[in-house]
């Protein structure tokens, strides 16, 4: 353990010394990393998504056990043994459903990604213009904000900001709100039927999508941050920018689908 912790030592007083100082307050090591977890995610996502998923619900369960060790007066690591058994096990038989949820989740985020990109997006331009004024009484009806009210007006919290914002598209258009409800609804029980259905195909295109994204995302940041001349001219040419990112996606696909392929057992000839 002191070895290890020598080596942690080691890695970050070399980062700390070798890595600029606003790398950090950048978000760098942050997209570096979802670089690589996208990477993995498009190569091996399908391939290891059983082994992952598995180990992932093994860890919850181990969490899950521990606290039992004080309800029971049983030793500490037996219920962490217990509890990561139980729940490994049940989520291992259960793989094709959580094979669906997660086909639902990406499903309904894609497909409301889409009509919120279509329906409310163009909103946000006369959102961010409109200029709040508290009603008073008088003859006027209306005066300017006292400058508290502007800070707190400026210094909204990013929940709030989003609140404020989706109820005045539901004010604009009475039809959002239904609309989007419906959809991912749809978009939800299709995922998970589709997950249950052909739960390969599933995890390819799941992992497949969730990996691009991370990669983006990383690129985007990294390039902002670092060469924004080269994020610029990637701005300035989005068709250039969309086929990259689509070959990218088709690659994982085409890739996953191999690597997931089953191989065949040659037939034994009778004798």
């Amino acid at each position: 353990m002191n070895s290890l912790t020598q080596v942690l030592d080691q890695l970050g007083l070399f980062a700390e010394q070798h890595m600029p100082a606003d790398w950090i307050a950048k978000g760098v090591p942050l997209s570096i990393l979802l670089l690589l977890m996208g990477i993995g995610l498009c190569v091996l996502g399908a391939k290891m998504a059983r082994f992952g998923m598995t180990g992932a619900f093994v860890i919850a369960g181990g969490a899950i056990g521990a606290p039992f060790a004080e309800i029971t007066g049983l030793a500490m690591p037996l219920c962490i043994l217990i509890g990561a058994a139980m729940v490994g096990t049940i989520a291992h038989l259960t793989f094709r459903l959580w094979v669906g949820v997660l086909a639902a989740v990406v499903l309904s985020s894609l497909a409301l990604g889409v009509f919120g990109y279509q329906r409310v997006l163009p909103h946000l331009g006369e959102f961010d213009n409109q200029v709040v004024l508290p009603h008073v009484e008088g003859l006027a009806g209306f005066t300017l904000p006292s400058p508290e009210q502007q800070q707190a007006y400026r210094g909204r919290s990013p929940q709030q900001w989003a609140e404020e914002f989706w109820g005045f598209v539901a004010e604009k258009d009475q039809r959002v709100p239904r609309q989007a409800q419906a959809i991912g609804l749809v978009a939800l029980v299709a995922g998970l039927l589709f997950g249950l259905v052909a739960s390969r195909a599933t995890l390819i295109l799941s992992t497949a999508l969730l990996g691009t994204s991370l990669v983006v995302t990383a690129v985007v940041t990294l390039l902002s941050n670092c060469i924004p001349g080269c994020y610029q001219a990637l701005l300035s040419r989005p068709g250039l920018s969309g086929i990259a990112i689509g070959g990218f996606l088709v690659t994982s696909l085409a890739l996953q689908t191999v690597l997931t392929r089953k191989a065949r057992v040659p037939e034994t000839k009778p004798s």
